[in-house]
């Protein structure tokens, strides 16, 4: 049994280095192989089982597609179903998953097993014995409770970020899943400002060799290079003027350390309304969790002086984020680095900015 276990986590390595983001959601999934398991393969919200028979004679490209495919619908949240028919619902769910992998080239036939697929719903703690009985990919009728449930899926949320930021800072993020995990979260804020912003940033991220540690593999006279992402440098500036309500100000922030920590990167911070707020720039180093300086504001909108202090102090800034609605004075020009607008507005009461990229949150 502890062969197939270690097997396992072989492939999971294997997935890893094929397609990073993931292989690093496969890593979040307890692996288990069991004796008279009834299915093929048994997947939920936090673990994968595998009959030990089947475990035994798939092939190593059919166990990396499962771990792919249960890490996916973990990511994509498919363990709470709607009400009403949940087998309709799961196998929707089984359609979405197994069309993303096809365009990953993970897809497996039939003979491999993929026909002898359950869902094991172990969120409501559900048996073994009970998901033997479902062998048509249902989920539970019981529900699980609404704490444990909102638990689960802000823990998965929090992982894809994860996964995503490391992808992202190693230059090996995929476009297709990018877009699959960042644009289509259910119930998540700012879906496509995630999505558009993980492809804005991607362009500054680049991986670099370094030799801090030999590898172990290295085989004398030569050295293997490790690699490590290198940081952008990204300016953000938010509008603290009196068109934005306090409400707006705290979901800028929350976005603001949300991709802080999706993408390694040096963030350099501006707060303006007429004017730089007093104490800006505020700079915090790759790794560190940026903290709300609470600067003054509530005066009228110039976008002006931000775009001043980039020309003026601003050698090495890749790229501009500025969250604001969008209505104030413009430079006369744009600046030399890209820009990205991130627009709020009560009821879509923003303006579109003359220059740069524009995202709604």
């Amino acid at each position: 049994m502890n062969e197939l276990v270690m097997r396992l986590a072989h492939i999971q390595r294997t997935l890893s280095r094929a397609h990073p983001v993931l292989g690093r959601l496969a890593s979040f999934l307890e692996l288990s192989v069991e004796e008279g398991l009834g299915c093929a393969v048994a997947s939920g919200a936090q673990a994968l089982r595998f009959d030990t028979d089947y475990c035994r004679t798939a092939t190593d490209e059919a166990l990396r597609f499962w771990l792919a495919h249960a890490a996916l619908h973990a990511a994509l949240l498919h363990f709470a179903p709607p009400p009403g028919k949940p087998e309709v619902w799961s196998q929707a769910c089984d359609a979405k998953v197994n069309a993303l992998l096809r365009q990953l080239g993970l897809f497996v036939a039939q003979s491999e097993g993929l026909e002898r697929h359950v869902w094991w719903d172990d969120l409501s703690e559900e048996t073994g014995a009970a998901a033997q009985q479902r062998m048509g990919g249902a989920l539970a009728d019981v529900e699980p409770s609404a704490a444990l449930h909102q638990s689960i899926t802000q823990q998965w949320r929090l992982r894809v970020r994860q996964a995503v930021g490391e992808a992202l800072g190693a230059g090996e993020a995929d476009g297709v899943l990018l877009r699959e995990l960042l644009g289509h979260a259910p119930q998540a804020s700012g879906q496509d400002w995630r999505a558009r912003l993980a492809a804005f940033l991607q362009r500054w991220h680049r991986a670099e060799a370094h030799y801090g540690r030999v590898s172990r593999r290295a085989l004398a006279p030569f050295l293997m290079p490790a690699l490590r992402p290198a940081a952008a440098h990204v300016l953000v500036a938010v509008d603290t003027s009196a068109s934005i309500k306090e409400v707006q100000l705290q979901q800028f922030w929350v976005e603001i350390q949300s991709f802080a920590g999706q993408v390694t990167m040096q963030l350099t911070l501006l707060a303006a309304d007429t004017k730089l707020a007093e104490g800006a720039p505020w700079v915090f180093a790759p790794g560190e969790v940026p903290q709300w300086p609470h600067p003054h504001g509530q005066g009228g909108t110039d976008f002006r002086p931000v775009f001043a202090w980039l020309e003026q102090y601003g050698e090495g800034v890749d790229a501009v984020i500025y969250f604001t609605d969008g209505k104030g004075d413009y430079p006369a020009y744009a600046p030399s680095v890209p820009v990205m607008w991130v627009l709020a507005g009560e009821g879509g009461d923003v303006r579109r900015p003359p220059f740069g990229e524009v995202v709604l949150l």
